[in-house]
């Protein structure tokens, strides 16, 4: 029987770390049952181009820590599903990595819709979430210390994209489209104070829905008053519409996006086309590339030296200091080892980027300072990641080129 692309997932899905550790499982596994990591990545969906390799990198991550002995005598078992892109699947994957695989870690959770609809299940069966979203409502509130973001918060996207209009790009007037989405509107609010605090012209902004049959109507609006650059902060499905209708519509003014819509490894120009897509910047949060942390990922993977990974360092991140809190809790329950996770991750203690070396000072009963392949893995009391930088690139000849780190 021919395999569809959605069984091939699944197969995929099922796979655990066990399988890229099977020399090391006896030892590990001999003094206590597997601890459940449930790990819901986006492998299909509007952001399918990102799961495949989040996936990978948790099981690269999980396999080397299972090499070395597991935690607290014991091998990490992921569970990873597909969470479609969606926040009603993500929300059913939680409550099944919860109450069918009894999972004390859910990690992954590329976006907002994922993140949010998760969060509460969370919190109510006292499981840490670790999560790639952005919107600045996944950690307001009281999350019990359950609630973790491998990210920049979305307020600090605005910051950053904000300081670069200004200081570098130097635009006089600027349209602004966004999508309605909790991960958007904080980054528009903050984007457009801070072009009206510098003098600049906010000649118009707009809030359009998801999956609309067309964008005409608010493209001709946005670009129509001829500002100098259109900032349009969304994802990539309603982007791909958008870009496509103002190609359509000859205007001239610059684009600005985020890396999710005019990148997406590289799915947008494929969707597009180079001219449609020659001269877009794009601005995405990012590894620093030079940190040590980062160049260990890369090993890991395999992959060159070159090689720029947006969201798969996060997986590792979340792995590493998921490890590293059970260790030092001595206990896989959530309870007691989400309490340690600004102890390993802020310090104080000795600073290293190898989590297998990280443990063994855990062990040891050493403080230790770990710094990630995403971040220096920082964090504030209610679980916002701190010290993440935001990259920017230009769009030449159908290939992105980067142009600068900043950070907030």
């Amino acid at each position: 029987m021919r395999k569809t692309r959605r069984d091939i997932i699944k197969t995929i899905g099922a796979t655990t770390a066990s399988a890229l550790a099977a020399p090391y499982l006896n030892l590990a596994h001999s003094q206590g049952a597997p601890i459940p990591i449930g790990v819901g990545l986006p492998l299909t969906g509007n952001a399918g181009a990102y799961g495949p390799d989040m996936g990978e990198a948790a099981r690269r991550t999980a396999a080397m820590i299972n090499a070395a002995g597991g935690v607290l005598g014991r091998r990490l078992e992921l569970f990873i599903e597909d969470s479609e892109s969606s926040a009603a699947v993500a929300a059913n994957l939680t409550q099944k990595f919860i109450n069918v695989h009894k999972a004390q870690a859910c990690i992954g959770y590329w976006g907002t819709p994922e993140g949010m609809s998760s969060r509460p299940i969370a919190i109510q069966n006292k499981t840490v979430l670790m999560v790639s979203s952005a919107a600045n409502a996944i950690t307001e509130g009281d999350t019990q210390g359950y609630v973790w973001r491998f990210q920049m918060k979305a307020t600090d996207w605005g910051i950053v994209i904000g300081r670069a209009t200004v200081d570098k790009l130097g635009f006089k007037s600027v349209g602004i489209m966004g999508l309605q989405n909790a991960f958007v509107l904080p980054i528009m609010t903050e984007f457009t104070a801070r072009m009206r605090a510098a003098g600049r012209t906010v000649t118009d902004s707009l809030i359009y829905n998801p999956e609309q049959p067309s964008y005409r109507a608010e493209v001709e609006r946005i670009f129509g008053k001829k500002p100098e650059a259109v900032f349009c902060f969304g994802l990539l499905p309603d982007f791909v519409s958008i870009m496509k209708e103002v190609y359509r519509g000859g205007f001239d003014s610059k684009v600005v996006a985020l890396s999710i819509m005019a990148d997406a490894e590289g799915k947008f120009v494929q969707a597009v086309g180079d001219k449609v897509a020659e001269g877009i910047r794009h601005f995405q949060p990012m590894p620093d590339l030079s940190a040590p942390g980062y160049k260990r990922f890369l090993k890991l993977m395999g992959a060159p030296a070159d090689r720029v990974y947006l969201f798969p360092p996060n997986t590792h991140d979340q792995i590493a200091i998921t490890a590293l809190a059970m260790e030092r809790a001595k206990s896989p329950m959530a309870v007691d080892w989400s309490k340690q996770i600004i102890a390993v991750g802020n310090g104080p203690g000795e600073q290293t980027d190898d989590v297998v070396e990280a443990l063994k000072l855990v062990r040891a009963g050493k403080p230790v300072n770990f710094q990630g392949a995403g971040s220096t893995c920082d964090f504030t009391p209610n679980g916002d990641q701190i010290g993440r930088g935001m990259g920017q690139w230009i769009i030449k000849g159908g290939k992105s080129v980067f142009v600068e780190y900043a950070k907030p």
